[in-house]
């Protein structure tokens, strides 16, 4: 199905939506249309009480394609339904003409969905069960899921997402509101579940405080059901998308969320987010700083535990602590690893050896400017021990890596070079910014790598 289509038939489905979801005789039809296919007639009931947007589903994704195309269908046979030949239809003249399934589907898709049929029969109520959990307060609780059980709740649609109670969405070219979904997240996500690397995050759910919503909760044994309602997830959809994506890969995946669920109004579960977003963030640069998957992080830790090292002792996390005895950044180090060693650093293994040569070049620099590095007397007026050239250091030291007499070659490059502020190179490649440009890191690269 192209997209433009999937738009179209959303939106003429919407106004028919709000024009028959009070008609009985329509919504019988629609109901039975899915049970038939042995599709709980809760998910048809979903959509048209509106508490399904069809604009959440993605088309990409099989099980949502035929959801649509099940629903679809559905409504135009209740639109064309008529009791006998001489009644008229539930539908008004040709209104039905505007969902019809052929201007919407390709014919393969009508082939392979007309006669589509779930597995295995499914009770019109589907209840969920959550051993152990703990109640926080009045209608919130905690506990775990598994990774399993998450997927086969997702894979029975029964979590839905509620624009009322979750992140700003995304408003597409054709001006339907989408789900904001960073698909790189996802993956990234979906990767850490199956390296088993990923840690146990909380997934949060609401129950939504409506009318509609049954939930049981045993205090003795911990044991909450959800007997009925509409499940929204308001804080980690991601997470749960990816989590059904590496189930699909692994179905063994042995893997436990941390589970919040809660028994809210949209208002209320509205006020929780807001809540939730007033947390403060950690900088950027500091979590890209904790990520051990990156090696560039794990070669700089590594030179960090060398004791013997001066240079060690001067690599800080943020601008504010170079006033105290720093000398460059974490990240700044980290980045250059990455960008200089890219073919030499391909695992764990490579990290220690790298850690030890940096380590030793740079220590080398340092001991034949000591003054310059660690006195700093005249900082202002070079550019020796400037944050941002530890960079081309890095550099500098890959190209020396396995050389013998690489301290000879080292000072020999070091008394070519004009540090000097008044060097107007400097500036002119952006060294003084104060975060480096990949223009400026590759320049400064290009610099140091020449010389040798």
């Amino acid at each position: 199905m192209l997209k433009e289509k999937s738009v179209k038939l959303i939106q003429e489905l919407n106004v028919l939506i709000v024009k028959y979801s009070s008609n009985d005789k329509v919504r019988k039809i629609i109901v039975d249309e899915f049970t038939k296919r042995n599709m709980r007639g809760g998910l048809a009931i979903s959509i048209l009480n509106e508490k399904r947007a069809l604009s959440t589903l993605d088309i990409d994704e099989g099980k949502d394609l035929i959801l649509l195309f099940v629903f679809t269908n559905a409504m135009y046979a209740a639109l064309t339904f008529k009791t006998d030949d001489d009644s008229p239809t539930l539908g008004e003249i040709n209104e039905s003409l505007s969902i019809s399934p052929e201007n919407y589907f390709n014919s393969i898709e009508i082939q392979n969905m007309s006669d589509y049929q779930e597995e295995k029969k499914v009770e019109t109520k589907e209840q969920y069960v959550f051993p152990n959990m703990i109640q926080v307060s009045h209608g919130y609780w905690k506990g775990i899921v598994s990774s399993q059980y998450l997927a086969k709740m997702d894979a029975e649609n029964d979590i839905l997402y509620n624009f009322k109670s979750q992140r700003d969405p995304h408003i597409d070219v054709y001006g339907m509101k989408r789900i904001q979904l960073d698909k790189n997240k996802v993956e990234k996500i979906m990767n850490r579940l199956l390296a088993g690397t990923q840690f146990s995050d909380e997934i949060k759910l609401n129950l939504l405080h409506d009318g509609e919503d049954e939930i049981s909760f045993n205090e003795k044994t911990g044991e909450l059901t959800i007997i009925s309602g509409n499940i929204n997830v308001f804080d980690g959809y991601h997470r749960k998308t990816a989590n059904s994506l590496a189930i699909q890969k692994n179905p063994e995946l042995d893997f436990n969320w941390g589970l919040v669920i809660t028994n809210y109004s949209e208002k209320k579960t509205q006020e929780f987010m807001v809540q939730i977003n007033e947390q403060k963030p950690m900088r950027q640069e500091h979590i890209k700083a904790l990520d051990t998957s990156k090696l560039g992080n794990i070669v700089v830790d590594t030179i960090r535990d060398i004791d013997t090292s001066e240079f060690a002792q001067t690599i800080k996390d943020s601008d504010a602590e170079l006033k105290f005895s720093g000398l460059t950044k974490k990240s700044t180090l980290a980045l250059a690893i990455e960008e200089c060693y890219k073919d030499k650093l391909t695992n764990r293994l490579q990290a220690k050896p790298i850690a030890r040569h940096i380590s030793n070049v740079i220590d080398y620099i340092i001991g034949l400017h000591v003054e310059e590095f660690i006195e700093r007397p005249d900082a202002s007026q070079s550019y020796i021990s400037h944050k941002n050239m530890f960079a081309g250091y890095v550099a500098l030291s890959e190209k020396l890596y396995g050389v013998k007499n690489w301290e000879d070659i080292l000072e020999e490059i070091l008394n070519q070079i004009d540090f000097s502020s008044k060097n107007s190179f400097w500036k002119d490649i952006g060294l003084l910014e104060v975060d480096m440009k990949k223009s400026t890191r590759n320049n400064l690269y290009k610099f140091f790598s020449k010389l040798v």
